[in-house]
């Protein structure tokens, strides 16, 4: 699946989440609960996967992902 097609079936929530879960991974500590509509989508992109717990960290699908969306809202400024 293409990181076009991944995009656009993200919504702005689902990339918030998938900040938390980057931010959780590079602090090294658990990531909050995500809602578990979007746990399965993030899950079925492959842009996370399961941790410890139950728990899901981001995969490195899914910062290439958040980077690419950065660089999108970037360009929108």
């Amino acid at each position: 699946m293409t990181a076009e097609r991944v995009d656009s079936n993200l919504t702005a929530d689902d990339f918030d989440w998938l900040r938390k879960l980057k931010g959780a991974a590079d602090a090294k500590r658990d990531p909050p609960p995500i809602p578990t509509d979007i746990a399965a989508k993030l899950r079925t992109f492959g842009l996370a996967k399961p941790y410890r717990s139950g728990k899901l960290t981001i995969t490195s699908e899914g910062r290439d992902a958040l980077l690419e969306q950065d660089m999108r809202d970037a360009e929108d400024r």
